[in-house]
């Protein structure tokens, strides 16, 4: 099977050019550098999936780091069970030690899995939609003549950290009967910067994700009695000094108003088009 690497520069203002250049040099794999203008990560990946030549597309962010067997894993499960889609596991890569509150309940925040957890877990609890991240998927290339591409108004845009658009693509994609699966040999390490391991990122990317799924659209669990059992979950929380509790909860409020903000600018945009 033939294999070959497309890096797509997503507007990057460092030397992405020059490292994949010198990569490619000696690289065993036939490595491609792409440049594409439109911001945001799905302008990026559906810019992968125009220049890919293969039957299969794999995708990890710039900040993992796979396995030597990563691709082999993921394509024998796609294979093995004739999947549409696989999502493998994203094992936290720790630039520094992580705080007291930043426990294995607040990984799902950093689309990172805890391996324990993982280890211990039923097929039917490791498949299950908030398991699936982008940073860690293969796809069959019809998978995307079926089922569309990424949502190009979802999605990580420069500093905004607005996700959601691999969630509603796998939705999508298993609404509509695909398969999906979860790879759970196939592995790439995230690496979590500093800044990545406060509450303030930690909020911000929860609202940002509520945001998006407002955005999205489809049933949502953001009803009022949601915020009311995190503001209480949360005091008892920080009553009883469970500071991975009380911090998850306060990210579940975030979420609610991020979505709820959504729905508001969504409404807005409604009325300024009538």
């Amino acid at each position: 099977m033939e294999a070959e690497c497309v890096v797509v520069d997503n507007r990057s203002t460092d030397d992405t050019k020059g490292v994949v250049a010198g990569f490619a040099t000696h690289s065993a794999v036939p490595t491609r550098y792409v440049y594409e203008d439109g911001a945001g990560s799905s302008c990026a990946r559906n810019r992968a999936i125009k220049e890919a030549h293969g039957d299969y597309i794999l995708f990890i962010d710039d900040d993992a780091v796979a396995e030597p067997d990563w691709a082999a894993e993921m394509l024998a499960e796609i294979e093995r069970r004739q999947l549409d889609v696989a999502c493998g596991m994203v094992l936290p890569r720790w630039s520094r030690e992580p705080p007291r509150w930043l426990g294995p309940s607040l990984y799902v925040r950093l689309a990172v899995h805890d391996r324990a957890r993982m280890a211990l877990a039923s097929l039917a609890e490791r498949e299950t939609m908030h398991n699936y991240f982008s940073a860690n998927v293969g796809f069959r290339r019809r998978t995307f003549e079926k089922f569309g591409n990424f949502r190009q108004d979802l999605g990580v845009v420069g500093s905004n950290p607005m996700s959601g658009e691999d969630t509603e693509l796998f939705s999508r994609i298993t609404a509509r009967g695909g398969a999906m699966g979860f790879a759970q040999c196939a592995r790439v390490h995230h690496i979590i910067p500093p800044e990545r391991m406060r509450r303030s990122y930690l909020r911000r990317k929860t609202y940002a994700f509520g945001y998006g799924s407002a955005i999205a659209g489809g049933r949502t669990h953001n009803h009022l009695d949601k915020l009311a059992r995190n503001v209480l979950r949360m005091i008892f929380a920080l009553a009883r000094g469970d500071s991975e509790g009380a911090v998850y909860h306060e990210l579940e409020c975030a979420n609610f108003f991020g979505y709820w903000r959504g729905r508001l600018d969504m409404k807005l945009r409604s009325r300024r088009k009538g």
